[in-house]
């Protein structure tokens, strides 16, 4: 699907703020996973495991149940990275009702890795034959760009946009927080990302359904 993108109108999302960026599929169940992690194997390349000297070019949906299943806490965790030209593409398969990846908003600085981004959010679209979305950290409910292959939808919110939503959705005040934080980003190392991505791995999950978002 061909749209035009303007790397100007996008950019204010990836203004660097000390927080990730996620890319979500909701309303899944693991046969999604199953049919997703297929597809992710056979068209990218990828590191399932901890890191490159210990992880395998495929991601292992078997091993992936059992973390899911495992109430021990003694099973390993393996996450999965993908490298989009540059721009490092995270998943930690933290439940399977919800499909979850995390960028560093740092990553995205041209129109070239705005385009490397929403042709991945548009693969995944495609193959699930869901939408799929991108937001900030751990705010599933709002989303910035919403990728809905099925239906020809490939919408990026602008800044004035967010700031109508936001205030239709009571959530005004956290907005003016985020864009105050934008003048004094936080660069994020590799490994406080991997910290922050454990550490909200280790706090209770709910997915949040679609009819839920903003």
């Amino acid at each position: 699907m061909k749209t035009e993108r303007n790397w100007n109108k996008a950019k204010w999302i990836f203004k660097p703020d000390g927080s990730l960026k996620d890319i979500y599929v909701q309303d899944v169940d693991s046969s999604d996973w199953k049919k997703l992690i297929e597809f992710l194997n056979t068209e990218y390349n990828l590191i399932f495991g901890i890191d490159e000297k210990n992880g395998t070019n495929r991601i292992d949906f078997d091993y992936v149940q059992k973390m899911w299943n495992d109430e021990t806490g003694k099973l390993e965790t393996k996450s999965l990275t993908i490298d989009l030209n540059g721009v490092i593409v995270k998943s930690y398969f933290f439940c399977p009702e919800q499909i979850e990846f995390d960028i560093k908003p740092s990553e995205i600085k041209t129109e070239s890795e705005l385009n490397w981004i929403l042709d991945f959010m548009q693969s995944i679209s495609k193959s699930l034959k869901k939408q799929s979305t991108l937001t900030d950290e751990n705010n599933a409910k709002f989303p910035l760009i919403k990728v809905d292959y099925e239906n020809g939808i490939e919408k990026i919110l602008t800044e004035n946009e967010m700031m109508a939503i936001s205030k239709k959705a009571g959530i005004y005040k956290n907005w003016i927080s985020r864009i105050k934080d934008s003048f004094f980003p936080k660069p994020i190392t590799n490994e406080e990302l991997e910290y922050m991505a454990m550490e909200s791995a280790c706090k209770p999950f709910e997915p949040v359904s679609k009819e839920q978002n903003a």
